[in-house]
Parts: C-alpha cells; sequence; structure tokens
C-alpha cells in the first residue's frame, strides 16, 4: 500500500455537469453520509448538477519517506461528484465539500490503495478518454457488474455512460491559472439560477468557500466484518486535494450530450438522478495539474461502533414481526438494539386480549378473530415462535397445534322475504398445514379450481332440479348454437376456437386447465373467447332455472353460488385480471363492478357471500352499511385466497384469547431474545429534522413502584401467560395507582382524561420523554395504525407529499364488538346443526351486529368458580356508524361510542336473535337470565356484567381499502424520511388489506428493507 500523502503528476482532467434529481442527491447523502453522522454533523446536496470527470494521472507515487523509493504507477480515475455542504447548527454553510459518490480506475493497484487508505468506492472498468494533442469529442465508462438483476445473470462488463461532443460551438477558451478557472466558472454559476441549492447569503458563501485552491473530499470509510453485515471501522473521512501546479486549463469549445445506460449494478439514475438515455453535459472543461491527495481527517469516528438503535413504536401484529425477524439471525445483537415502546400496559394492538380477574379471568377482546388457512406467513412465524418457546409437554398451548385448531363450519344469514334463513357450509380439508413451505397459488390455478367448482355446482343444481337433458335449452337450440353464435361474435374465425372444446362446461374447464400456468403469456383472445362463454353459461343457468329457486333453499344457494362464479370469472377475463393482477380494477367497487359484468342484482350483487365478505371487512364507509365500500380487485384477492390458497383448513380457531395465544409467546421469544420493552410510553410526536426523524416526544404514563426495574405484564390463568384487561397496579407508584383506579382511567385511549387528573391530583403535568437521534435512536420502525398519522406526525405529513396523500386516502372504520356469557349451550338455545361438533362463524346477519360466532373453545382457559361455569360465550361484531371524531380534550367521547355499541347489542339480543337462538322466544320475549351474572341482576340489567366495547382510538380502528386506495399504500421504506420506516397492515404488502396476514407481511418486509432478512415473504405478488 502507498501511504499519503500521494502526488498525482500531469494530471489530464476533463470533466461535465450533469443535471440530476436533487432530491434524489440528498437521499444518496442521507443514507451514506449523514446517517454515519448521526446528528454529529449535518450535510447538504448544494447542487442538482453532478460533476463527472475523466482523468488520466500519468505519474502517481507516495511522497511518504516509507514509499518513495517503491517507485510509481499511472491510473484513469473517473468519478461522479456531489457538491455537498457541512450546514452549522444555525442551518448556515460551514465548509463546502466534493462528494465522490462513485469512482471508476482502470488499475488494481490503484483500487487497492484508493479502497484501503481513503475508503473510496472504486471499481475496475473500461475507458474511453482523448488521447493527448486530439479532440475532445468522447468520454465513456464501461465496468464489471450485472445487468439485469437476475438469478441467470453472469457477470460482464457492461456501459454506464457515455459524453460525446455533438455540436463545434467555437475555439478552445483557454484560463491561466486555477484563480481564473474558478472566475470562469462562477460566471456560469451565476448565469443559472437552479444551480445552487442555497438562499443568495448561501451562493456567497459557495463561491467564497470555492476560491481555496483545494479540494476537500469527503467519503464514508467502512470495513465490514466477516459476514459483510456489520462495520468493524466506520468513519466520515475528509481528505484535502492540493493543488501544486496548474499546467494549463480551457473551457471547451463543444455542446456534449451526456448518455446514461441501464446498468442495475450502477444505479446512477437512483443514486444521482440522472436520466436514462441522453441529456445535456454542460460547462466542458480541460485541466492538466499536478496536485497532493494529503492524510485524511477523520470527521467522524465509529470505529469503535455501537449497536443501531431501532425504536419501534407500537406493539402491534406488524411491529412484532419487525421485531421478531430483525433478531431471527445469529449475531443479530451485534447490529442492532431494538426498544419496542408501548401505551399503556399490553401488547397488541387491535389484536389485544384481556384477562378480566373480577369475572373468572374471562377472556375480554377488541373482536372476533380468526386466523384464516391461506396466512402462509402470519403461521410460518408463530409456528417458529412456538418451537422457540420450547414449553413442556402437557403445557397449557405448548404447541402451535395445541393453539390453533381447524375450522371448516361457517354459515351465511340470509334475507328471503323479510325471513332469516340460515345457510350452512362445510368446506374441505385440503392437503398441507399453514404456513409449511411451498409455492403460492398462482392466479390461473385458481381460475382453474374456480372453473372446476362452476362445473361441480352445475351438476349439483341439475340433480336438486331433476334436469338429466344436456341438450335441451330454453330457446328450443342446443347448446352448442349459443356457444357458436358467442364464439362468433368474438372471432370471425370459429374454426379456430375448436367448438368441441366449448360444447360443455367440462370441456370449458379443460381447455382452462391446458392453457398456460403463467396466465400474463395468454392469447386475450382466448381470454375473451371463455368470458364469453361463461356469460352465455350465466345466460341459459337464468333462462332454466330464474322461477324455480325461490321454493327450495338449495337451489337458490346454488344459482347464487353459479351467478357470482361466473359473474367474477367472465369478468375477470373481460378485463385483464389474468394478465395483469387484481390491481387493475380497484377504481370500482366490488358491487358495482359485479353490475358491470351483469350479476344479477339479487342473486350476485346483493347475495349473502356478497354481503358476508362485505361485513368480514368491515367495508363501510364511515361504518355507514348505506356506503359500502371496497376495491374489487383488492375484495377478490382476498376472497380466492381465502376459498382457493388455504391449507388444511379454511380457517383456524384459538385456543386462548389472541394476546395469549399470539402476543405472550412473540413476547416471550423477543424478550429472552434481547428486546426491550417500554410499557406505559405514550408518543406525541415524531420530530423531523434534516430529511430523517430527529427526535420522538413522548408522555410517561405512570411511574413504577420500582424505580429502575421494567414492568412485568404478564399474569398466570391456569397455567398460561395472559394480559390482564387493567395494568398491575401493583407494580405502579401507590399514589398514582389510587388515582387511576378511582377515576377508572383507561391509559390506551387517546381520549383518556389522566393528564388532567395527574395533573390535578399531583401539582405536574405527567412526565415527558424525548428520544434523540444518535443517543436513543439510528433508525424508527412505526408501529402504530394509519389512524394515528394525523395526531403523532403533523409536522412529517407537512414535509412528506407521499405520507400525507396515504393518510387521506387509506381510510379506516371504527368498529364495536361485544361477548356475552350464558348459562345454556348452543343447542338448548336453538342453534342445533353443528357438524362434527363444530360450531359455525356466521356473517350477513342484521345490523347494528352482523357477525357472530360462538366460541366456547375459551371456556376451559377462563377460572371461574365452581357452580358458576358458563356453557357458552358468543362474540359479536361489525362496523361502528361514526364519520367523525372529536378533539382528544373531549374526554366523554369514547364512553359515548361505547353506549352506542351497548344499546345496539341490548336492541340485537332483545329483537332479532331469536334468528339464530330460536329458543329465545319472539322478539322482545329474550330470556335475559341466560345471561351469566355474578351480580345477580334481572331482565336487561344482566348486560352489564357482559362485555362490550366501541374501537374508536386511532390504533384500533379497521384499515379500509376503499375504491381506488392501493395505490396511495407506500412500501415500509418510503415513508419520505431516510431513518422512517413504515409498518402495519395500512402499508403496501401485496394483501393490501386489513388482516393478520397482511400485518405480518408487512413486518417481514420491514425487516428486509432493513437488514436483507427474510427474502422470500409469500403472497407479494399476484403471479
Amino acid at each position: 500500500m502507498m501511504h499519503s500523502p500521494l502526488q498525482l503528476k500531469q494530471s489530464e482532467m476533463y470533466g461535465f455537469f450533469v443535471k440530476g434529481d436533487l432530491a434524489k442527491l440528498q437521499s444518496t447523502v442521507d443514507t451514506t453520509l449523514n446517517q454515519v453522522a448521526a446528528g454529529r454533523m449535518t450535510l447538504k446536496a448544494l447542487s442538482p448538477y453532478v460533476m463527472l470527470t475523466f482523468t488520466r494521472v500519468n505519474h502517481a507515487d507516495s511522497a511518504n519517506p516509507v514509499d518513495q523509493a517503491k517507485g510509481w504507477i499511472s491510473e484513469v480515475d473517473i468519478v461522479t461528484w456531489i457538491m455537498v455542504g457541512s450546514m452549522d447548527e444555525a442551518g448556515k454553510l460551514a465548509h463546502v465539500y466534493w462528494y465522490p459518490c462513485h469512482i471508476f480506475v482502470d488499475d488494481a493497484m490503484a483500487l487497492i490503495n484508493g479502497r484501503e487508505l481513503f475508503g473510496y468506492p472504486k471499481y475496475l472498468c473500461e475507458y474511453a478518454i482523448p488521447a493527448a494533442g486530439t479532440e475532445p469529442l468522447r468520454c465513456a465508462v464501461a465496468a464489471k457488474g450485472f445487468q439485469p438483476f437476475a438469478p441467470e445473470t453472469k457477470i460482464a462488463m457492461h456501459p454506464l455512460l457515455e459524453v460525446n461532443a455533438t455540436v463545434k460551438t467555437g475555439p478552445h477558451k483557454a484560463v491561466d491559472s486555477f484563480a481564473d478557472l474558478i472566475e470562469e466558472a462562477f460566471k456560469l454559476f451565476l448565469s443559472m439560477p437552479d444551480f445552487f441549492n442555497m438562499d443568495a447569503a448561501g451562493w456567497a458563501d459557495i463561491l467564497s468557500l470555492l476560491r481555496n485552491p483545494r479540494i476537500d473530499q469527503i467519503f464514508l470509510k467502512q470495513f465490514p466484518d466477516s459476514a459483510g453485515i456489520k462495520a468493524v471501522y466506520q468513519a466520515l473521512v475528509a481528505a484535502p486535494a492540493e493543488i501544486e501546479r496548474l499546467h494549463s486549463a480551457r473551457l471547451l469549445g463543444y455542446e456534449y450530450e451526456c448518455t446514461l445506460h441501464a446498468f442495475d449494478s450502477f444505479p446512477l439514475a437512483q443514486t444521482l438522478g440522472l436520466q436514462l438515455g441522453p441529456q445535456a453535459a454542460i460547462l466542458p472543461f480541460n485541466v492538466n495539474f499536478d496536485f497532493t491527495a494529503m492524510p485524511g481527517e477523520e470527521l467522524v469516528d465509529n470505529s469503535v461502533v455501537a449497536s443501531e438503535k431501532i425504536a419501534i413504536l407500537g406493539g402491534g401484529v406488524g411491529s412484532m414481526t419487525a421485531a421478531y425477524y430483525l433478531t431471527d439471525q445469529p449475531g443479530w445483537e451485534n447490529n442492532y438494539a431494538i426498544t419496542v415502546y408501548q401505551l399503556g400496559w399490553r401488547l397488541g394492538g387491535k389484536g389485544a386480549s384481556g384477562r378480566n380477574a373480577a369475572l373468572g379471568q374471562r377472556i375480554e377482546e377488541h373482536g372476533l378473530h380468526i386466523w384464516f388457512g391461506f396466512y402462509a406467513n402470519a403461521f410460518a412465524m408463530i409456528k417458529a415462535a412456538y418451537a422457540g418457546l420450547g414449553r413442556p409437554a402437557g403445557a397449557p398451548l405448548a404447541t402451535w397445534q395445541d393453539a390453533f385448531k381447524q375450522h371448516d363450519y361457517v354459515a351465511l344469514s340470509e334475507d328471503v322475504d323479510g325471513q332469516r334463513r340460515n345457510w350452512p357450509i362445510v368446506f374441505p380439508s385440503l392437503p398441507g398445514e399453514p404456513g409449511e413451505g411451498g409455492e403460492d397459488v398462482s392466479l390461473w390455478q385458481m381460475a382453474v379450481a374456480m372453473v372446476g367448482w362452476i362445473e361441480l355446482w352445475l351438476k349439483q343444481i341439475r340433480a336438486i332440479a331433476h334436469d338429466h337433458d344436456d341438450d335441451d335449452a330454453p330457446d328450443g337450440g342446443g347448446k352448442s348454437d349459443w356457444l357458436h353464435r358467442l364464439a362468433d361474435k368474438v372471432l370471425d374465425e370459429v374454426d379456430d376456437l375448436g367448438l368441441d372444446v366449448t360444447l360443455s362446461i367440462g370441456a370449458l374447464a379443460a381447455l382452462v386447465s391446458n392453457l398456460s400456468s403463467d396466465s400474463r403469456q395468454h392469447d386475450s383472445g382466448k381470454h375473451r373467447v371463455l368470458a364469453a362463454s361463461l356469460g352465455g353459461i350465466r345466460a341459459w343457468l337464468h333462462a332454466r332455472y330464474h322461477k324455480l329457486i325461490d321454493a327450495n333453499d338449495d337451489l337458490r344457494r346454488l344459482f347464487i353460488c353459479l351467478d357470482l362464479g361466473t359473474t367474477v370469472m367472465k369478468g375477470m377475463f373481460e378485463d385483464g385480471v389474468f394478465k395483469h393482477g387484481f390491481d387493475v380494477i380497484n377504481d370500482i367497487d366490488l358491487r358495482d363492478w359485479l353490475r358491470k359484468h351483469g350479476g344479477d342484482e339479487e342473486y350476485c350483487v346483493n347475495s349473502a357471500p356478497v354481503r358476508g365478505f362485505y361485513d368480514l371487512v368491515f367495508a363501510y364507509e364511515g361504518g355507514d352499511f348505506a356506503k359500502p365500500n371496497i376495491e374489487a380487485g383488492t375484495m377478490l384477492r382476498s376472497m380466492a385466497r381465502i376459498g382457493m390458497a388455504y391449507k388444511g383448513g379454511i380457517m383456524f380457531k384459538m385456543q386462548a384469547g389472541m394476546g395469549d395465544t399470539v402476543f405472550t409467546p412473540l413476547y416471550e421469544v423477543l424478550r429472552r431474545r434481547g428486546v426491550q420493552f417500554k410499557f406505559f410510553h405514550k408518543v406525541e410526536e415524531l420530530v423531523p429534522e434534516n430529511g430523517a426523524i430527529g427526535s420522538i416526544r413522548m408522555t410517561e404514563q405512570v411511574a413504577l413502584a420500582a424505580p429502575g426495574r421494567e414492568y412485568e405484564p404478564l399474569v398466570t390463568v391456569k397455567g398460561l401467560g395472559c394480559w390482564p384487561n387493567q395494568p398491575d397496579y401493583a407494580q405502579i407508584e401507590p399514589a398514582q395507582a389510587a388515582a387511576l383506579q378511582a377515576g377508572a382511567v383507561n391509559l390506551e385511549s387517546y381520549w383518556s382524561d389522566w393528564p388532567q387528573r395527574y395533573e390535578q391530583a399531583f401539582g405536574r403535568p405527567l412526565p415527558s420523554l424525548v428520544l434523540q437521534r444518535g443517543v436513543d435512536f439510528d433508525k424508527v420502525i412505526f408501529g402504530v395504525a394509519i389512524g394515528a398519522l394525523p395526531a403523532l406526525c403533523p409536522q412529517l405529513l407537512e414535509l412528506s407529499p407521499a405520507l400525507r396523500t396515504t393518510s387521506l386516502k387509506v381510510q379506516t372504520v371504527a368498529t364495536q364488538a361485544y361477548q356475552v356469557w350464558l348459562n345454556k349451550d348452543l343447542a338448548q338455545m336453538g342453534w342445533t346443526h353443528q357438524p362434527g361438533g363444530q360450531q359455525p362463524v356466521l356473517s350477513g346477519f342484521s345490523e347494528p351486529y352482523d357477525t357472530w360466532a360462538p366460541m366456547d373453545q375459551l371456556l376451559e382457559r377462563e377460572d371461574w368458580p365452581a357452580g358458576a361455569e358458563p356453557k357458552n360465550v358468543s362474540y359479536f361484531c361489525s362496523a361502528l356508524p361514526l364519520a367523525n371524531y372529536p378533539p382528544f380534550a373531549d374526554s366523554g367521547f369514547a364512553g359515548l361510542c361505547a353506549a352506542q355499541a351497548k344499546e345496539g347489542a341490548l336492541n340485537q339480543l332483545g329483537k332479532q336473535i331469536s334468528a339464530l337462538w330460536s329458543a329465545a322466544g319472539p322478539a322482545g320475549a329474550f330470556p335475559w337470565q341466560w345471561l351469566v351474572d355474578s351480580g345477580d341482576g334481572s331482565g336487561p340489567a344482566r348486560f352489564d356484567s357482559q362485555y362490550w366495547r366501541a374501537n374508536v382510538d386511532p390504533s384500533e380502528r379497521y384499515v379500509m381499502s376503499v375504491v381506488g386506495s392501493t395505490k396511495y399504500r407506500l412500501a415500509t421504506d418510503q415513508s419520505g424520511f431516510s431513518n422512517l420506516y413504515l409498518t402495519g397492515d395500512w402499508i403496501k404488502t401485496g394483501l393490501n388489506a386489513g388482516c393478520v396476514e397482511a400485518a405480518v407481511m408487512a413486518g417481514m418486509q420491514t425487516s428486509r428493507a432493513i437488514t436483507g432478512h427474510p427474502a422470500v415473504i409469500q403472497g407479494e405478488t399476484d403471479f
């Protein structure tokens, strides 16, 4: 290695300026220099113009005594320079540096020496530079790398960029000194108002600093550990290049054009914001000079690199998943120190549950939580978490199989001529188990399966209708006639269709099965034929059966399946879903889309299955059941995955509350791994600084009775670690605990009056805490629900148009739920159809609570006094009609909403429940004595001992997928702030719907963005 100072003599340099994108340049500066500086200095891109230099160094040697006698080399250096300024605390320019973002050299010795000594980002290249004495017509660089990134791509030399003379403008203009060269450059700079990203005073500062006859370089110098993950040495280094002698200098008399080529290994369009293809290269110059690269100075030294501090805000599914995968690799603790900051006393977000110690340790939840069998990522994580716990055999919920039980039985509540009829459906078991390996189910595999179901339903409807005449059609013609006519309308050449393939639905299924599994490659004409054929089948179905269906439930339900199935498939073929993915139809609501493709209003558009899916995802704007709204593509994707992409069973019921089943094992695993948890920390605001999160303001909600000790959040119920429904007051400072209990304070509510109560009781405001970047955190994972963005991130929304738009376009809806414990079992209540001993999960019921599920499997995990054990616990939930939310100072708002939820529950039990529980008697005669009430109340007062809630807080509301909203969702690293990552089911995951699986995918994507792990996330694309 040659030590500095390095003498570079007879250096022939050609230089040009090309306009990049200032935001991308600043992002490059932020993610390299500023990220390492971590607030100790702040660097700003001063100009959108990138300087490109092509330099032939004819003689390079070391002036260091230890190297002087070794010899010399020649080299070519091709560099992209960003002009950056070091800004002082007042925002004034303190120093100008040139940041060599990319360096390409032709000599291995130059590469090694530059990397080892200064940390130069050097790469070997091939080049073109004008030879001495020739006209400066072309400069170019090619480098070795990968283009495009793909498993099959072999490394090769590829062109990167070139600068070519286009027009001769006059003679070259010679200058006599470095000072004259700078002054000539200043004249050109001043003629271009956008050259510097500074105000008038900043321009003056830049021009003053640039008059110094030296170039101060700044670069990131770091060396990774053997895994290539952690830097064992890391510093920001400044090294001046002092001009010793100027042999000649000239401004070139040509106009030049710079052409940038696509090259995935060197994406200059992203790092510098240059345009792919041709663009102007301005201010061309040529200098021949001697300069000395002086020893570097470490401006920021991270030689002893502390673990990167990651603050995770919120303890919901997305946050816990991010923490799980961030800590999933051996040695993670050498790289990261992770702290989770949680409002209140428990983890879980919308999935939190609590044990009520005063009432049999009963399980109280935000609503009904059931996992679907297509949750590949969620099950993979929870299975690994249970395996990591190593609970002993026979312990409660020792394994994931103990914690989740397959459930096949669902029901839909139909309104038939004003009467409620319950449609039971038992789904078949499919091979495999959720979360096991295997490829995603493709769109075309779903199409094949759906056509198979249509074929089966047609056979069933004929059998029920005693219709076995395959050739008879309502118009007296054969089916082949209308199929022939349909085909004739689609294509001129009927023979090309092969009419034998479209003569029956069986042949249609065969055609679908024989097409390529990659539907993007299909001939669009074949899709049109399939759409027309399905439309014909639907028309034939209506003509033959429509008048028969009202008198026969089985016939009507098969008719609904067929009308819905053929309409969906027809529409997907017609709108190009199989070629472009589900998002192509996200500009229309599902029901409107079904109408568009001819679905029957009663038996398709407003059918029980469609209504059930709207209820499932609370797809009502503002909770108004008259305003159904969900993207057609997003809903169809969810329907397809729920119904056709599951493994084992379509659903799995948790065998304790979701908190106990999901968040306890995740908490215990993460705590063992070394993740820190800070409960009772309420985030107040994220504060931006220089394109990053500079600080986080928090309120410390309580003081612990034992300062310095961690809060222990779990209680043990029948041997299982569980989350209580209120804080453990024994761990809280006694005076504060007494005040909390006296006021029945809810520390999880944004509308809580605890700040006022605290100040009134103790004469001071609640203590605040400010986390500082570079001290308390380096990166932030925002795992709080999207509804909290306006409250917690007002300054961020002002600075990031994309984040602001997401906050406006991705809507949430309040929900409501209640649970009742009864002293009758389900059969005694009047619901006797329980195939295989399973109880229904029912949707589509009358409002205000449209979804019901008996959850008797949970009773075993509760701890009721002997003789007082319930025989049934039933969960109800739905959207909550609520369009506006008052300021958080209105502490009575949450109570009013809870009262509304209670009123709706009482009304349903008193007037509507007999449609489900026939033994409950007619409307107005509900047997209130069925409700388990330790207070032994009478009549409706017995409901006071049940559980109900309104989920109105920003972190509790359900994330919707209203029409046109998916395109506004952001990826985890698209917040607009360099150290802020978004997570939760509201970001762009590929599923883009509110559910556990989407939240898990979001957390995995957050971890991947930070660490590269996990590499594979199932379900991110439709293909």
